[in-house]
C-alpha cells in the first residue's frame, strides 16, 4: 500500500531561469494542509510524493533510522 507525503523546501536562492540553487528541507508532512501551513516565505515550495511502503509505529524500524531522534542527541 502506497502512502502520500508532502515535502516542503525552503529555497534560499534561484538561477536566472527560476531553478532552485540552494534550499533547506522544511519538513515532510502527512497532509497537504500541514505542508501548506509550514510554507511561510515567498521561496517556499511543496510537492507530494508516493512512498512504496509507509513506515509507521507498528512496524519494525529499519537499520539506520533513529526514532525518536530527540533521545539520541549528542
Amino acid at each position: 500500500m502506497a502512502a502520500t507525503v508532502w515535502v516542503v523546501a525552503q529555497v534560499r536562492s534561484f538561477t536566472d531561469e527560476g531553478w532552485a540553487l540552494d534550499w533547506d528541507l522544511g519538513g515532510v508532512f502527512t497532509t497537504e494542509a500541514k505542508a501548506r501551513a509550514a510554507c511561510n516565505a515567498p521561496g517556499d515550495a511543496m510537492w507530494s510524493m508516493q512512498l512504496d511502503e509507509p513506515l509507521g509505529r507498528p512496524r519494525v524500524e529499519p537499520p539506520g533510522i533513529t526514532y525518536p531522534a530527540a533521545l539520541n542527541k549528542k
